[in-house]
């Protein structure tokens, strides 16, 4: 009984660390210049530990700001926005932040300041679109959300 035990002791973790393996994004970025470090952040994290690919999140309060990406394993990128339409720039569907192709490989984003008070919605909104590049393997995706804190001035 204690054999198999110890065998089961054993198995459990093996498969747990062999059944789903994490994804690092096909894209990566490095943040290259931030505006208002306390006002802005970028993180780099999976939302879903199924298996989900590693994603790029900017999380920005009211207060007006910029933050640029640079992508540091491609020379040329470009924003696709949800119907797969190429854009060189992408603004999210309430204005309050704008994200812009500034070179073959790098992306600004671009917060306006919000007043809270003009402002019935909730205290953030979510947004994103895809990043694309073409290697010779084909056309790579990485994925960037943004989530804008409409009524906090409160440092990130």
């Amino acid at each position: 009984m204690k054999k198999l035990v110890l065998l089961f002791a054993c198995l459990i973790p093996l498969l747990a660390f062999t059944a789903c393996e994490e994804k690092d994004s096909p894209l990566r970025f490095s943040q290259e210049e931030i505006s208002n470090p306390k006002d802005v952040k970028l993180e780099y994290y999976s939302p879903d530990p199924s298996c989900v690919a590693k994603m790029y999140w900017i999380t920005a309060n009211s207060c007006a700001s910029k933050i640029s990406l640079r992508c540091t394993n491609a020379n040329s990128i470009a924003i696709e926005n949800h119907e797969g339409k190429i854009l060189e720039e992408y603004t999210s569907a309430q204005g309050q932040w704008k994200a812009e192709l500034v070179s073959s490989n790098t992306i600004t984003f671009t917060f306006n300041e919000i007043d809270g008070n003009s402002i019935d919605e909730s205290y953030s909104t979510s947004e994103g679109f895809n990043v694309i590049s073409q290697t010779k393997k084909g056309v790579v995706r990485a994925n960037i959300g943004v989530t804008r804190l409409t009524k906090s001035t409160d440092p990130i």
